[in-house]
């Protein structure tokens, strides 16, 4: 019997990692979902194993610990290797310089970038000795500009995407592809959980994306070969100008009670 594919998810329960993993069991595959809530993980599990008839596999982890990244690894990998590997698990942290304690940004430097680069070095050798593979990296336009008040989180999202920048060209040649997505403001319950809810009222909602536009995204830029895409036009469009002092001045005064974006 020929095995399905298989696709592993981090944040797999809500916003974009639950599209990803819906995508993928669209696709047909078999999903690993990754996530802390094992209440969520169980009710995602079984309502996208019986809507599309796929194997759905519920990994409690938390992936702010080095242990808890490896314990994550080894259960993924007992499986065999992973086809697709979507890491996305996320957190943001929004706070003035000096006010967040070592542990915290350990925390958060782990989940976000030291995690995600630790998982790649494990399974991408895998993904190279089967042929095939595709790493997708949930990162953040805020790896691209100045982020005052986050500068924790955009350094962390900066790290994750120059390696999974420099990761694509190095295994490009071997079947594996590797792209990192970069979008803005999306409609997810991160900021909510971070307590900056307020963004959905004084951000203008041109500026927010839905879930699904940014899977979208990134389903077309692995399939054209790009290493990184930036979501939604108008991200696009105004990237190379959000660095200005015009635009980081817009941008304090539109989230002046707090910042993040994805």
């Amino acid at each position: 019997m020929t095995r399905r594919p298989l696709a592993v998810v981090t944040g797999a329960t809500s916003g974009i990692g639950l599209e990803f993993a819906t995508e993928y069991a669209r696709r047909g595959h078999d999903v690993v979902l990754v996530a802390r809530s094992q209440v969520d993980l169980a009710r995602t599990s079984k309502d996208l194993g019986d809507r599309f008839g796929v194997e759905c596999t519920p990994c409690v982890a938390d992936l702010s610990s080095i242990d808890g990244v490896g314990a994550f690894i080894d259960s993924v990998l007992s499986a065999g290797t992973p086809d697709v590997l979507v890491l996305n698990a996320g957190v943001t942290l929004a706070a003035r310089v000096g006010v967040s304690s070592p542990e915290v940004i350990g925390d958060v430097m782990t989940l976000l970038a030291l995690g995600p680069m630790l998982t790649i070095e494990r399974i991408a050798p895998l993904m190279v000795a089967a042929g095939k593979g595709d790493i997708i990296v949930v990162s953040s336009i805020a790896s691209q500009i100045p982020m005052p008040r986050s500068a924790v989180y955009a350094a962390a999202k900066a790290a994750i995407t120059s390696y999974a920048r420099s990761v694509h060209r190095e295994l490009r040649d071997d079947g594996v592809r590797v792209v990192v997505i970069n979008p803005g403001y999306v409609r997810t319950n991160l900021h909510r959980a971070a307590g900056l809810d307020h963004l959905a009222r004084v951000v203008p909602s041109w500026l927010w994306l839905e879930p699904n536009a940014v899977v979208r995204s990134a389903m077309r830029a692995l399939a054209r070969g790009r290493d990184s895409v930036t979501p939604g036009f108008v991200y696009r469009v105004s990237r190379p100008f959000l660095a200005s002092d015009a635009a980081q001045n817009l941008w304090r005064r539109l989230v002046r009670r707090g910042r993040s974006t994805r």
